[in-house]
């Protein structure tokens, strides 16, 4: 077997600056146009309408932002995750931001939806934070406190597991975002299960009171 040639430090220097000034050719980027900005007296202004983000807001929107609290994966250990543990999907577009997380973009919105649905994960030992891609997202401490969690309501009765209702439980706890996919389809009925996209700061809370057509029920809850 061939072996590779390995890199002295000058000829490892010299790729990157090829590199490097490749990236800056005019020849390979987007050619952009002037468009002037808005003055509002002192304040210089810059709009941005709707259709200026359309097509990158479709691009995106396919795509998970995961990060593990308190660790900075290296990109091939995060690669070599992805391809044993999602590979009931298509691959997906995996790029890393040096604050520590990552965005996977998946070639369609099921796909998306069944890795983060097929949830919790683990990443060495560790919780492994996935949610979904917004435009305004930004990674800060108040970002890293909203997670999402898997909440279930145990021995809640099928009859109330239609989606109004499991809608108004889950927002109990945070934002709900999706059921599992027993109990849309009602394949398992000791409990609902639910992901919510709640913050961890806050007390969750471990019963409901629910008023019903036949009654008060006081529902618990549960935590993945």
């Amino acid at each position: 077997m061939t072996r590779k040639p390995v890199l002295m430090e000058h000829e490892t220097k010299l790729v990157e600056e090829n590199a490097y000034k490749r990236n800056r050719s005019s020849q390979i980027g987007k050619i952009l146009t002037y468009i002037p900005p808005d003055p509002h007296g002192d304040t210089i202004v810059v709009t941005i309408v709707d259709e200026d983000i359309k097509e990158h807001q479709s691009y995106w929107s396919n795509s998970l932002i995961g990060y593990v609290p308190g660790e900075n994966p290296y990109f091939k250990s995060m690669e070599n995750y992805v391809d044993n543990v999602w590979d009931f999907v298509n691959k997906s577009k995996i790029l890393c931001h040096v604050d520590g997380y990552y965005i996977f973009r998946f070639d369609s919105m099921d796909d998306r939806d069944r890795v983060i649905q097929l949830g919790p994960y683990t990443f060495h030992y560790k919780s492994f934070i996935l949610m979904n891609w917004s435009i305004d997202f930004v990674f800060d401490l108040e970002c890293l406190n909203v997670i999402p969690l898997w909440v279930r309501f145990p021995n809640l009765t099928v009859g109330y597991w239609s989606t109004e209702v499991l809608s108004k439980l889950a927002s109990v706890v945070g934002k709900p975002m999706y059921t599992d996919l027993y109990t849309i389809e009602m394949d398992r009925i000791s409990f609902a299960r639910v992901l919510v996209e709640a913050d961890s700061s806050h007390p969750l809370p471990s019963d409901i009171e629910l008023h019903t057509p036949v009654g008060i029920i006081h529902q618990s809850v549960e935590y993945d």
